[in-house]
């Protein structure tokens, strides 16, 4: 029930960080990073969660066409959105593993973007 909750959390926030429309109705909170705004606007919503499940769940590798959209997104953009998940205190106990997870993911996906 935990980790269903959790997933659903988790889900919701990916639709609200791509769904740009509904971003403009809302005033950013204290703190809030523009720049996150920029690089949401990069990333669309299957791939954000197929990086998701990757990194946070041990799914499946990320798909050719996802990497694209990744390192086009760039790597600032991908610690960020990584950064905004770790915030979260279901996923602090394990930052080691995601943050291993979320360099792998990049550097493949790099890779594959570069022809290596």
């Amino acid at each position: 029930m935990a980790k269903s909750t959790i997933v659903s959390s988790v889900l919701l926030l990916v639709c609200v960080l791509v769904s740009k429309p509904a971003l403009a109705a809302v005033e950013p909170a204290p703190g809030y990073d523009v720049s996150l705004e920029v690089c949401i606007k990069k990333m669309t919503q299957p791939c954000g969660l197929e990086l998701f499940h990757n990194i946070f769940h041990d799914g499946p590798e990320v798909s050719d066409s996802c990497c694209g959209i990744l390192v086009e997104m760039g790597d600032p953009c991908h610690s960020e959105f990584v950064d905004v998940v770790l915030s979260n205190d279901n996923f602090y106990a394990r930052t080691a593993d995601y943050l291993k997870r979320s360099l792998s993911a990049w550097k493949r996906c790099k890779s594959i973007v570069n022809g290596h």
